[in-house]
């Protein structure tokens, strides 16, 4: 007996700890992790979205810049730094010039033609009306008294004057924009020669080195997409104008014009630029054939860039898969409208490099690569 207890006295049981709604230190790790990328995520967020105007006119200065410092560049060798820029920049403002000018003469030449289209329009409204009733009897009936002519003539005039009032106010805020766009692009013109130099003076060898790594792999996907962007959008842009002009549709400058900047908008680009100058073939014109002939020839121009011309000229230089261009797109348009749609394919290769380049987020960028690249 005596045995017996004092073999228990020298073999206690341990102790019996209470459970933790943590767990393991592990899992507190995890935890404070999880709340530090929160709490990250949740300041860049509103970060972003209140210094949307000191950031979205940076962010296209730079891509600008992207554009123009090999010009810049050269004509630094033959003249001062002051003048390289100002000639560039009083070349954009007469190019500029130029297009916005054609394009208002465009305007307003279909403003003039909008009687025309409301005949045209109501023409093509019996026809149609005609057609269900010989086809859908039921769908004619419902379609005989959908709007009096008063109403479908106030119509097209309501649309004009909002058309004109926000393209006033759109035009008022980009010669703004424009302006702080081009007070960037003088200090980053100015000090982009020599940034290489103050990294390598202010940061530790092996920490220059790896920021300047990062550096150049970003300039190179940037440069790459941006010149090959240029090059698709003058290729559906130059093409598609002249289809309009020789088809003589109202306003070919003006729809060339669209469609080369809408071909930086991923994948909503060309159904925006390809509905208004559709929509008037029809309106301008007498008989269904050429207006038909002209969709098929302009989505023939969009399918051909698309799909053969800009894939080969980009080579997947980017890497992006087709899922996370999409997210980028919803994301940059939800925070900065427009500009965000057109800034989010190159912000999100800048992200996906810097992921990259960080051991600990590799496994992300790997993630947001395409699989065919």
């Amino acid at each position: 007996m005596s045995s017996g207890n004092s073999g228990d006295e020298l073999n206690p049981d341990p102790p019996l700890t209470p459970p933790t709604l943590l767990g393991s230190p592990k899992n507190l790790v995890g935890l404070r992790t999880l709340t530090y990328v929160l709490i990250s995520l949740a300041t860049g967020l509103y970060l972003l979205e209140r210094l949307e105007p000191v950031l979205r006119p940076l962010l296209i200065a730079i891509l600008l810049c992207y554009l123009f410092l090999p010009l810049y560049q050269r004509l630094r060798r033959y003249m001062r730094p002051v003048f390289s820029f100002l000639f560039i920049a009083l070349g954009i403002s007469i190019g500029l010039q130029a297009v916005a000018r054609m394009v208002y003469r465009d305007v307003v030449q279909i403003n003039q033609n909008i009687p025309r289209y409301q005949e045209r329009q109501a023409q093509l409204e019996d026809h149609f009306r005609d057609l269900s009733k010989s086809v859908l009897p039921w769908l004619g009936r419902t379609t005989d008294n959908e709007t009096t002519p008063e109403i479908r003539d106030s119509l097209p005039t309501e649309l004009s004057q909002r058309i004109v009032r926000g393209a006033a106010s759109v035009f008022a805020s980009v010669v703004l924009e424009s302006l702080v766009v081009a007070l960037y692009m003088i200090f980053l013109l100015h000090s982009a020669s020599g940034l290489r130099d103050r990294i390598k003076t202010s940061f530790s060898s092996e920490r220059s080195r790896s920021m300047l790594d990062v550096m150049g792999s970003i300039n190179q996907a940037i440069s790459e997409y941006l010149v090959v962007k240029v090059k698709a959008s003058l290729l559906v842009g130059i093409p598609i104008g002249l289809a309009c002009w020789g088809f003589g549709i109202t306003g070919a400058t003006t729809w060339g014009v669209i469609t080369f900047f809408g071909n930086f908008l991923p994948y909503i680009g060309a159904l925006v630029s390809i509905v208004p100058p559709v929509v008037l073939a029809f309106l301008e014109s007498d008989t269904l054939g050429p207006p038909i002939l002209f969709v098929l020839l302009v989505l023939a121009i969009h399918g051909i860039t698309a799909n053969l011309i800009e894939p080969a000229m980009t080579g997947k230089a980017l890497g992006l898969s087709p899922l996370v261009v999409l997210v980028g797109l919803a994301f940059w348009s939800l925070l900065w409208g427009l500009v965000g749609m057109v800034l989010a394919v190159p912000l999100t290769v800048i992200f996906k490099i810097i992921l990259e380049h960080t051991p600990a987020t590799r496994p992300l960028a790997l993630l947001m690569a395409d699989e065919e690249s």
